[in-house]
């Protein structure tokens, strides 16, 4: 089985690997440029990216190198706790690239994570992990990354801009995105694509399960300042967005066909603004 890291510009670096599991643990604090690739086999992949005047943080990936049920398939976590100060970047990827299709359908699904700001602060703090049957990324709970203010992405400066997506198998999917010049927060508990049929979850319905917490409130939005918040969902048979079975949200209903049914949100605010529920979940 085919494991590969790359690092550029690292200033303390640990890398563990123990017995048949793999494990890679990097910790960095400095300036410059780091560069992560984290490969299981042809199962997942995961890769990190930031750049600036100073970074810091950790990043952890592990192939379990399990094959449940002899599927074929091992199960891959992946995280970072990672922040940058004085301008920079933060990118993070996960990609599930091996199923047991003949149950769970295909593999495909990915989740992607962007900040930057031109001369603020920054951090990103994310958990994901994959196996036969989907790709969850579950921040609930003890000992799941958090931002120094208990959420996942946070961003401040004179133009920082946030964004995250989330995509199923068929290309399906959902994605926020802020930016603008002040500060803005966001708390997004969970999210899980995959399964028996190609679908997508970010942060909406309060489902539960495999240490992820769904519930009214889990995706929430704070910004001060001047900027702008956008959500967009696209799926083949309907969207879900917020949760409508805590009274907070709507279904878009759609005919099957590609893309046939749409979200688009955008709010420009000058100000404080929040939005307390900004899920979206769709097949």
């Amino acid at each position: 089985m085919k494991k590969t890291i790359s690092m550029l510009a690292v200033l303390l670096l640990t890398i563990g690997i123990v017995s048949a599991v793999t494990t890679v643990d990097t910790t960095w604090s400095g300036s410059g440029n780091l560069d992560t690739h984290f490969v299981s086999g042809n199962d997942a992949h995961s890769d990190f990216w930031t750049g600036g005047s100073v970074i810091w943080g950790n990043y952890k990936a592990t192939d379990v190198d399990d094959n449940p049920h002899s599927y074929g398939v091992d199960t891959t976590y992946s995280s970072v706790d990672a922040g940058i100060s004085g301008g920079g970047f933060l990118k993070f990827q996960n990609q599930r690239d091996d199923s047991k299709v003949s149950a769970y359908g295909n593999a495909g699904q990915n989740s992607y994570s962007y900040i930057s700001t031109l001369d603020g602060t920054a951090e990103m703090a994310w958990y994901s992990w994959t196996n036969y049957a989907e790709m969850a990324n579950c921040e609930y709970g003890t000992g799941k990354p958090k931002t120094t203010s208990g959420k996942n992405f946070e961003a401040s400066g004179s133009n920082y801009h946030m964004y995250h997506t989330l995509t199923d198998a068929d290309g399906d999917g959902a994605y926020f995105e802020g930016y603008g010049s002040g500060s803005a927060m966001v708390k997004l508990q969970g999210e899980k694509s995959g399964g028996t049929s190609s679908y997508f979850n970010m942060g909406s319905l309060p489902i539960c399960g495999d240490g992820c917490a769904w519930n009214n409130n889990y995706a929430t939005y704070s910004g001060t300042g001047s900027g702008d918040f956008e959500v967009h969902g696209w799926a083949d048979n309907g969207l879900t967005v917020g949760c409508p079975t805590c009274g907070n949200g709507f279904t878009i209903p759609g005919d099957g066909s590609d893309n046939s049914a749409t979200y688009d949100l955008h709010v420009g605010y000058s100000g404080t603004w929040s939005n307390s529920n900004f899920g979206v979940a769709g097949n």
